[in-house]
């Protein structure tokens, strides 16, 4: 991967940092997709960040699994129309270890 999108730079150094889990951008995949929320787990709806919660929201996934076979998944949630990040969540093996809300600074 010759370039890392602003996303996986930050799942990768939390990784690494928080966890002690050094892993490879070349052994991630990566997804950008829109999902309604009622597609997705609660952690991974920021409805405390609105007051009315929209309908949908764009997320990238990004999966990996590392030499003990462990999953691990980010997430990064944007607010609707913006580039700006909402959420970051990674879960491994499904269980939620890391879930920050990022409240929108105007």
């Amino acid at each position: 991967m010759d370039e890392l999108t602003r996303e996986l730079e930050w799942f990768l150094d939390t990784l690494k940092v928080r966890f002690n889990v050094e892993l490879s951008a070349n052994d991630v995949s990566v997804e950008a997709t829109e999902l309604g929320l009622s597609e997705v787990e609660s952690s991974f709806v920021p409805g405390e960040l609105f007051e009315v919660v929209p309908e949908t929201l764009l997320y990238e996934i990004i999966v990996v699994d590392d030499e003990a076979k462990d999953e691990w998944i980010g997430a990064v949630a944007f607010y609707p129309n913006r580039p700006d990040w909402c959420l970051q969540v990674i879960t491994k093996n499904g269980e939620l270890i890391l879930r920050n809300i990022l409240p929108l600074i105007q």
